[in-house]
């Protein structure tokens, strides 16, 4: 294989000697090619020689075209050309694998090998998976970078974030970094970009290639208008009539069925993340609307919206909670149609331990804020209660008040 590109690290790493086929999952860009690529590299370190290790982008313009049949020849070649060492593994790389209708069947005769596979859709998860796979697959899910991750590619590292509390200066450059990191994302690349003109470029060619290899290829003329609504109303109330009504408003002709397809290919390609209701009724979750987010909080202002700061600090506790695999809903006092409301419960099998409410707050946090997740206590039984502002840290009564910058430091990755 030919030489690795130079590839930053990531806060989680893939196993070496995995018993299973390891899947990574996640988002068109987010960077699951590079932790493939870095991968590649701690095995070469290892001393796995290189002619035992094979890496495929089934997504090259030459691979396009590419049958299960052919794979078989692939390895062969391979093995013709590499001649791997017989005192070593076999380490296969194959990126964006379901570009190969039907690999799974390939794999069942193929298992002796070490396999890394990644795609950007969750049909490659250990329950969506190929069903010559399931049971034999472990997901890891790569999203954009966290404000951790983010910090360090700007080569700033910060080990111990309570002593920024008490340094204004240190303090200062953290918010800033933060408003950058909200307004532009995560992505790695964007990330890395210095121009702001550059950094949006490379957002709106992103947000093309969804709405081209994701979307379009349900119905190529709803997937702009589709995708461009979800975006511009982002951490906010989604409902299929409202979708239908909006895209119906534009003249395009389609039944309701139509709108729920193109949610669920969003959900699919990890670019749309619903929230449903806490309520123990699986019925009552189904009847009420669901709250959507967006993989990354650098589109709004790529296409042209006006940024918020607000929304895009809830949008990324919301990705901070997947990433930490958390089981995430929301909260709305029942009955009432203006009733109080809490922005997410984290529960455990369905059991709330904790409540997070985000409000973007300097100084001071308004009663109806706390109000509401006392509300929300008496209901869920939580036992813990967490308000999380823009730079205000305190602790009244029972609520724990963090800046959102403290709150995505101080945590961590459970993959590993």
């Amino acid at each position: 294989m030919s030489g690795l590109p130079t590839v930053r690290k990531r806060e989680f790493e893939l196993p070496l000697e995995p018993t299973s086929v390891i899947s990574v999952l996640g988002p068109r860009r987010a960077g699951k090619t590079y932790l493939l690529y870095h991968t590649i590299s701690r095995l070469l370190v290892k001393g796995v020689p290189k002619q035992n290790i094979l890496y495929v982008d089934f997504e090259h313009p030459r691979l396009t075209e590419v049958k299960v049949e052919d794979l078989d020849n692939m390895l062969e070649a391979f093995y013709e050309i590499s001649r791997p060492d017989p005192n070593f593994p076999i380490y296969l790389f194959l990126d964006e694998i379901q570009k190969v209708r039907d690999y799974g069947r390939w794999f069942r005769k193929r298992l002796n090998a070490k396999f890394y596979i990644s795609g950007s859709t969750s049909k490659l998860s250990s329950k969506g998976v190929a069903e010559e796979l399931r049971g034999r697959s472990v997901d890891y899910t790569v999203y954009p970078l966290s404000f951790r991750e983010y910090l360090s590619f700007k080569d700033v590292i910060i080990d111990r974030p309570e002593l920024i509390l008490y340094n204004r200066e240190r303090r200062g450059l953290v918010l800033s970094m933060l408003r950058e990191y909200l307004r532009f994302g995560g992505y790695p690349a964007v990330v890395l970009e210095r121009e702001e003109s550059q950094k949006i470029r490379l957002l709106r060619a992103y947000f093309n290639s969804v709405v081209v290899r994701d979307f379009a290829w349900l119905q190529p003329v709803l997937a702009e208008p589709f995708v461009k609504f979800v975006v511009q109303n982002y951490a906010g109330y989604f409902s299929v009539n409202r979708v239908y009504n909006y895209l119906r408003s534009l003249g395009y002709r389609i039944g309701k069925e139509k709108v729920l397809e193109l949610l669920n290919t969003g959900v699919e390609c990890f670019f749309i993340h619903p929230l449903e209701l806490f309520v123990k009724s699986e019925r009552r979750r189904q009847m009420n609307l669901k709250k959507l987010y967006i993989v990354d909080t650098g589109y709004p202002v790529a296409l042209g919206y006006e940024f918020s700061i607000g929304r895009s600090m809830e949008n990324a506790v919301m990705l901070e909670l997947k990433r930490r695999e958390r089981e995430v809903y929301y909260w709305k006092e029942y009955g009432r149609s203006q009733g109080q409301e809490v922005d997410f419960v984290v529960s455990k099998n369905h059991v709330a331990e904790e409540l997070i409410q985000v409000t973007y707050a300097e100084d001071t946090v308004r009663e109806r804020e706390l109000r509401a997740l006392k509300k929300a206590k008496e209901e869920t039984d939580a036992k813990n209660l967490t308000l999380i502002t823009w730079d205000y840290y305190s602790q009244q009564g029972e609520i724990r008040i963090i800046p959102l910058w403290y709150w995505l430091l101080e945590g961590s990755y459970t993959q590993s």
